[in-house]
């Protein structure tokens, strides 16, 4: 077992107790508890990882090739095409926050 920091429903942190405020508990956990699962009238609630649906993954198979497909559409475009560049720079932008 181990010690578990609870506020709410949120997992935390694990280790020593230490003096927290009211809406803080600590608590008794078990040893696979991790900060992914959720505490919820007084036991731990295990982290589930969703599972995608079909839509979920035509949409991600879809997002990797619409780029492909509106390069080849405009191809002979030069403003469409430098639409594009400009909006994968900003995305590149956004990545790098990532």
């Amino acid at each position: 077992m181990k010690k578990a920091l609870i506020q709410g429903t949120r997992i935390c942190e694990f280790g020593t107790p230490f003096p927290v405020h009211k809406d803080l508990l600590w608590v008794d956990v078990a040893d696979d508890t991790t900060t992914q699962d959720t505490y919820v009238d007084g036991a731990v609630v295990k982290y589930v990882a969703p599972v995608p649906s079909t839509l979920d993954k035509i949409m991600d198979l879809e997002a990797a090739v619409t780029p492909r497909r509106m390069r080849d559409a405009f191809s002979g475009d030069a403003d469409a095409l430098k639409f594009i560049s400009d909006q994968e720079k900003l995305i590149a932008v956004e990545r790098l926050k990532l």
